[in-house]
């Protein structure tokens, strides 16, 4: 497993495959329970909390809009993740840590 890392912008874990966003727009497809990997969480994303297992963020911070969504739906974010849509790729399978920052990537 590699490690990444960022800070801990809401609390707990997750695991699940990656779902890498790149560009603008809602996507069709996520998996239930994936973990998000973007650029940026714009609010337009918000819907897809819904659906989302974690978020991995290489922007922003712990006052972002959608990131205070996803604390207030329970769901883990890593904000700060340097070039994480470069260095997860879709399918991989990620474990995020909410409270510490943490981000495993199976198998890279």
């Amino acid at each position: 497993m590699t490690r990444i890392g960022g800070q801990g912008a809401a609390p707990g874990l997750a695991e699940g495959e990656a779902c890498v966003l790149v560009g603008e727009g809602i996507p069709d497809a996520v998996p239930d329970k994936a973990i998000v990997v973007v650029k940026v969480l714009h609010p337009y994303l918000a819907p897809l909390l819904l659906r989302a297992g974690g978020v991995v963020v290489e922007t922003g911070g712990l006052l972002q809009h959608a990131v205070i969504l996803a604390r207030e739906f329970g769901i883990p974010a890593v904000v700060g993740v340097v070039d994480a849509t470069q260095r997860i790729a879709s399918g991989a399978i990620v474990r995020i840590d909410g409270d510490t920052g943490s981000v495993l990537v199976a198998g890279q």
